[in-house]
């Protein structure tokens, strides 16, 4: 009898080691970007192990796999026919686990996923929906309505509608003052606070290259005001994607203007030098930092949308941009128009 205990307990032990070894292993190929691998080493766990404890949690983990490969699978953000296949496959994970578990804290989670993948595929107004709906109907687990709560405002900026993003974020730093993202979101407030108000004037130093393009003179234009600087290594990450868009939205009537100031010794013949080998093609100016004073430009590279009544519209690092947005200010026509 005490030989066939000691052989149940060594069989489970090797059962539960088996199982950890196949979740270590989805795990390790997700950490290599190796996300349809992780997607399906994860999916196949519920079968393998069927009485585990993770058997959901592995579905949402490949969702979240599915949900990686989707953006790695964009070109400039943009989805390409191979990411929206993985989103869709992302999203029929995550609407499974809601669909087995609605009342479970983990519902949460795979509907926050959701907005997720809206939000990152350019389905802004859906994505909106799915953080609602976590807020509302699956607020299971309050480490996901505090995410919701935040990603549900910020696609609310994406889609322009200030007044409720207000809400949501002055909401969130009443009901969560203790976050670790208090701070960040007191410092993303502020500037949507500036939101649907006239744009500041700038007044450039020198204009280091292309026609002085005072912002008075560009009423009935959308303008593109974009904060950088020679050093920035994040301004360099951002560049491809920032010249690709002058070179798109250039034609459909955006007028680009950059922006860059004498920080850590940036020269004008440093900035005309770094504008002429990198390709811009848009007017660029130099300033002693009022602009981005004005702007409440606290970080670079940050881009600032105006549209043609000259409001300004939308302001963040251009790396969140959803062009969405951007088509949305540009087809607004302006009041009484």
């Amino acid at each position: 009898m005490k030989l066939l205990s000691l052989l149940l307990a060594a069989s489970l032990t090797f059962i539960q080691a088996t199982e950890q070894q196949v979740w270590d292993a989805a795990n390790a190929l997700r950490s290599k970007a190796a996300y349809p691998e992780a997607a399906a080493a994860f999916e196949a766990f519920p079968a393998q192990f069927p009485q585990s404890t993770r058997a959901t949690q592995a579905l949402i983990e490949a969702g979240v796999c599915w949900f990686s490969g989707a953006r790695s699978a964009q070109v400039m953000r943009r989805n390409t026919p191979e990411a929206e296949a993985r989103f869709a496959k992302g999203l029929a994970l995550f609407d499974r686990v809601i669909a087995e578990h609605p009342k479970e804290p983990i519902a949460s989670r795979a509907a926050h996923m959701r907005g997720s993948t809206f939000l990152f595929s350019g389905r802004l107004a859906e994505a909106e929906l799915a953080y609602s709906r976590v807020l509302e109907e699956l607020a299971f687990d309050p480490s996901y309505v505090e995410k919701a709560l935040e990603y549900r405002a910020n696609t609310r900026r994406h889609l322009l509608k200030t007044g409720l993003a207000l809400a949501d974020f002055e909401r969130f730093l009443r009901e969560f003052p203790k976050s670790q993202r208090a701070d960040s979101l007191k410092k993303t407030l502020e500037i949507a606070r500036t939101l649907d108000k006239p744009a500041p004037p700038y007044a450039p130093e020198q204009w280091i290259s292309g026609d002085p393009t005072p912002l008075e003179l560009q009423s009935g234009h959308v303008v593109a005001l974009y904060f950088w600087a020679t050093w920035c290594t994040n301004c360099a990450k951002e560049q491809p994607f920032l010249l690709d868009l002058v070179k798109r939205y250039t034609p459909k009537g955006v007028v680009f203007v950059g922006v860059t100031d004498h920080q850590q010794g940036q020269s004008a013949d440093q900035v005309k030098k770094h504008v002429a080998q990198h390709g811009y093609t848009f007017p660029v100016f130099q300033d002693a930092g009022a602009t981005s004073l004005a702007y409440k430009v606290a970080s670079i590279p940050h881009l600032v949308l105006i549209d043609r009544e000259g409001k300004v519209r939308w302001s963040d690092n251009p790396a969140n941009l959803c062009e969405a947005t951007l088509d949305a200010i540009l087809a607004a026509e302006p009041h009484g128009k």
